[in-house]
């Protein structure tokens, strides 16, 4: 096992893979329509992870009816119409490790993991300039970082200044 470039607190390691992982068909057409900084983004971090991952339904770019679908089940306070999502623009990814069930797939321990390996390959982006677009400085969000509601596998790149 090596480690990745840039230690946290918790040493995230990556594991030496004899195939990478690859985008199922589902989650890249649930990825069309979505930045390209954060389509780098996710495919840097799926790369990184020990973990086989995925795009969940709804978890790329939404309409206006998918984003109230999720309001009025109570999983979101955007209703898509008068506070629309970053979802809703692109800018917004949602990344759960592949599973058979929603248990699996919401593992909070492996998306702790998976926040680790995502911070990481963010700090290594800004190194390498990979957050600008054009005259556009974007940084990134980690939902897993929110303190009202904890939302692990969401990522979203807010444009700086």
């Amino acid at each position: 096992m090596r480690k990745l470039k840039r230690k946290r607190k918790q040493d995230v390691e990556k594991e030496e893979m004899t195939s990478n992982w690859n985008w199922g068909s589902g989650s890249l057409k649930r990825m069309e329509g979505i930045h390209p900084i954060l389509i780098e983004f996710a495919n840097r971090v799926l790369s990184n992870s020990k973990f086989d991952l995925t795009i969940p339904y709804l978890g790329g770019k939404r309409t206006a009816e998918q984003q109230a679908e999720i309001y009025s089940r109570g999983a979101s306070t955007l209703d898509g119409v008068t506070k629309k999502s970053r979802h809703q623009r692109g800018l917004a990814v949602d990344v759960v490790v592949s599973g058979k069930t929603i248990d699996a797939m919401y593992d909070v321990e492996k998306l702790e993991y998976v926040n680790e390996v995502a911070k990481q390959v963010w700090a290594e982006m800004v190194d390498e300039d990979l957050h600008l677009f054009g005259d556009t400085k974007y940084k990134m969000v980690f939902g897993g970082d929110w303190v009202s509601f904890k939302d692990l596998p969401h990522y979203q790149l807010n444009k700086i200044g």
